[in-house]
């Protein structure tokens, strides 16, 4: 059984947005305003790479159908 996109949406942004936090936490200083300041990019690159993830196959079928 597979999941809806939505849920799988949300799990995939959950963990790249985890990793986004945490890379950020490694690669700044520990002032945390620069640890923003490194996680907003990522957060917004984690984002883009969960859409592309979970709906990529979504968008697939639906040109696939709208061509037969």
């Amino acid at each position: 059984m597979s999941s809806s996109p939505h849920r799988r949406f949300v799990r995939i942004l959950a963990a790249f947005g985890a990793i986004a936090v945490l890379l950020s936490a490694i690669v700044s200083p520990p002032d945390p305003y620069t640890q923003l300041v490194y996680a907003a990019p990522l957060l917004l690159l984690a984002l883009l790479l969960s859409v592309l993830r979970s709906y990529t196959d979504a968008l697939e079928a639906f040109e696939r159908d709208g061509r037969q």
